[in-house]
């Protein structure tokens, strides 16, 4: 039995800030991760890091097996956030895995 690896497809969208490679290059190697843990199947991420004054958002929503997951974290620094919201995205990811595992 062969495994064939899943892709993950992350779309980034910055607002009120350019885009650097460095973080576009993190988040999606974070995001990548992520979602490769806990799904079986190719996978699109929708990220979306806005600047607003001293708020620094990441967004991060993906559809798996049909159900929408959405994580949305604020903190001073952009970095930060995007850890927070893979964090809350994969417990997401691992509660719905279990779920449907669980039933089978």
């Amino acid at each position: 039995m062969s495994a064939t690896p899943k892709e993950v497809r992350v779309n980034i969208t910055f607002r009120n800030t350019d885009g650097t490679e460095p973080l576009k290059n993190y988040a999606t190697e974070k995001i990548g991760n992520c979602i490769q843990k806990f799904t079986h199947h190719d996978t699109e991420a929708h990220v979306v890091l806005t600047v607003e004054k001293n708020r620094q958002i990441a967004e991060i929503s993906c559809l798996s097996n049909g159900k929408n997951m959405v994580a949305k974290e604020e903190t001073p620094d952009l970095y930060t956030s995007i850890d927070a919201a893979v964090h809350a995205l994969s417990g997401q990811l691992r509660k719905h895995k279990e779920k449907i595992t669980s039933k089978h």
